[in-house]
């Protein structure tokens, strides 16, 4: 019976921990608040648990606006997977105009080819 009971409340526990992220909460006051607030993000929302994450909630601290002072977690969250997408979005992107570039360089030298072999 106990461990049906843990394993009931071990089920409910990140949906608890989503629905309470939904509410406006303090920011982080200082570096060991900030790694108690970040890694409870990470660990909600499983990202990966690596500086490049606390790297980019940090940056939305530092860039939320000056009365900022209580935000939910859930919308750091949000800011963290839309930034992920546009990082790949961004990759994408480059790599067409890479190849593009590619394909432009190759079509230039079949013309000056073309052109050597007629003169």
């Amino acid at each position: 019976m106990k461990a049906k009971l843990l394993n009931i409340l071990s089920a409910l526990h990140k949906p608890f921990k989503r629905i309470r992220n939904l509410f406006p909460s303090a920011v982080p006051q200082g570096v060991a608040e900030f790694e108690i607030w970040s890694l409870d993000i990470i660990q909600t929302y499983n990202f990966p648990d690596n500086d490049s994450v606390r790297f980019a909630l940090a940056t939305m601290v530092l860039h939320s606006g000056p009365t900022a002072a209580y935000v939910s977690k859930h919308y750091f969250a949000l800011m963290v997977k839309a930034g992920a997408a546009k990082q790949v979005a961004s990759q994408v992107f480059q790599d067409i105009k890479i190849k593009q570039k590619q394909a432009e360089a190759t079509a230039t030298q079949a013309v000056a080819n073309v052109q050597s072999v007629q003169n």
